[in-house]
C-alpha cells in the first residue's frame, strides 16, 4: 500500500513511476486519502482528525479483502501509514516511512500551503512546479483539487498527535528515511534516536526530490 504526500492522489503514484517499479513484485494499492482525488472531500476541519483518515484506509483494506499489507508512506502519507500501524496493528506487515515532521506546528496566517490554497488551483499547481518536475497529469489534478477540502485537512493536521508517540506504539518492522535537505530531517533523526533506530539520510536530495520512485528508494 502506497500513501504519498499532501494534495496527491493515487494517479500521481502511477505517473511518478511506482507501479512500473513495483508492479512485478507486489500487488500495489495506491490510495487517494480523504480530501484527495475522487475520495470524499468534506470541508469541515473536524472531518480530518487522524483517526478518521486512518479508519478510511483500514476500511479500504477490508473492502479489498486484504488482512495485512506492507505500507510505504511519505510526507503526509507517512503520518497516515504510521497512524494505521499504531491504531490497526493487525493490518500492517511492515512500514517504510519517509519525510515527515514530528508535529505540524505552524501559524495558519503565515502558512505558505494555506496561503496558496486560498489563491486557487493555478497557484497551487504553480507552487508544486516551483519545487519539483511535475508530470502533466499530476499538474492538471493539482489544479483541479478541492481547495477548501485541502485547507480543512491542513488545519486539521495541526491537531494530530505527536508522531513520536505513535512510533513508540508500532510493533511491526519499521524503516525510516529522509532527504538530506528535507525540512523534516532534524525531527526524523531525533525521533529515530529516541527509538534507538537508524534513519537513512539520502544525500544530495530535498523533500520533493524523493517523491518520484527510484531504485535507490526501493532498496532502502
Amino acid at each position: 500500500m502506497l500513501l504519498l504526500g499532501f494534495g496527491m492522489s493515487h494517479e500521481d503514484a502511477l505517473e511518478l513511476g511506482y507501479a512500473a517499479a513495483l508492479g512485478d513484485r507486489y500487488r500495489l494499492i495506491c490510495v487517494s486519502p480523504r480530501g484527495h482525488g475522487g475520495s470524499p472531500a468534506p470541508r469541515e476541519t473536524s472531518a480530518y482528525v487522524l483517526d478518521a483518515l486512518v479508519a478510511d484506509i483500514a476500511e479500504l483494506l477490508t473492502r479489498l479483502q486484504i488482512d495485512k499489507a506492507e505500507v510505504w508512506g511519505y510526507s503526509l502519507g507517512a503520518k497516515l501509514a504510521l497512524g494505521l500501524g499504531a491504531e490497526h496493528p493487525q493490518r500492517v506487515e511492515r512500514l517504510l516511512l519517509g519525510g515527515f515532521e514530528r508535529k505540524s506546528d505552524f501559524e495558519p496566517g503565515a502558512d505558505i500551503v494555506l496561503q496558496t490554497l486560498r489563491q486557487g488551483g493555478e497557484a497551487w499547481r504553480d507552487l508544486w512546479q516551483s519545487l519539483m518536475s511535475v508530470p502533466g497529469g499530476m499538474a492538471q489534478r493539482l489544479q483541479a483539487a478541492d481547495m477548501d477540502a485541502l485547507q480543512a485537512l491542513r488545519r486539521g493536521e495541526r491537531d494530530w498527535p505527536d508522531m513520536l508517540d505513535l512510533l513508540k506504539r508500532v510493533a511491526c518492522p519499521l524503516r525510516l528515511y529522509v532527504a538530506d535537505a528535507c525540512f523534516a530531517k532534524a525531527d526524523m533523526l531525533e525521533m529515530a534516536e529516541q527509538l534507538g533506530r537508524t534513519c537513512i539520510v539520502v544525500p544530495d536530495a530535498d523533500h520533493f526530490a524523493l517523491l518520484p520512485c527510484s531504485e535507490s528508494l526501493i532498496t532502502i
